[in-house]
């Protein structure tokens, strides 16, 4: 699995699904995910690099302290149609953002959003191109999703997953 790596079950932001981190031996990355699997043995053309297209959300500690690793509280407040603390299908991540500010991790090439003490990780084209093309090694990729797949799909019509 490369998702999930983060989550509100913390006691900090961070983003479910880094493609980099911060430390090299940190195992909380997609690519790290994906390099263990290859040391196992696994051949490269028979893994697939998981892209989640939905965002993990948090509630700040402070309101002024809003960027990677904040402190939180447990998960920001359930999404309207999912009606789950922690969790934003990604059409409730695109209505989310219209009204936050938008943020880049550069190290892990992802986005995140906050508005208030509401923190939301999430995956966009930008990030999901980087992800293809810095994961090369890998045979492909495949988006993960739970409700509104089909909103999934519209929203990411733009992207070519190669």
């Amino acid at each position: 699995m490369s998702y999930d790596l983060h989550g509100s079950w913390e006691k900090f932001t961070g983003h479910n699904s880094p493609l980099k981190s911060l430390r090299l031996s940190s195992f909380h990355s997609q690519a790290y995910a994906m390099d263990y699997w290859r040391k196992l043995g696994a051949p490269a053309d028979k893994l697939i690099m998981g892209f989640p297209a939905y965002g993990r959300t948090f509630q700040l500690l402070e309101e002024s302290k809003n960027g990677l690793q904040a402190a939180s509280t447990g998960p920001a407040s359930p999404g309207y149609y999912t009606k789950q603390a922690g969790f934003l299908a990604y059409y409730e991540v695109c209505s989310f953002i219209q009204r936050a500010e938008q943020r880049w991790i550069d190290y892990q090439y992802v986005p995140y959003a906050y508005k208030g003490k509401e923190w939301v990780a999430y995956d966009d084209t930008i990030s999901f191109t980087y992800k293809n093309i810095l994961g090369v090694p890998w045979c492909g990729h495949w988006i993960w999703t739970t409700p509104g797949a089909f909103s999934v799909a519209m929203a990411l019509s733009p992207l070519s997953i190669y």
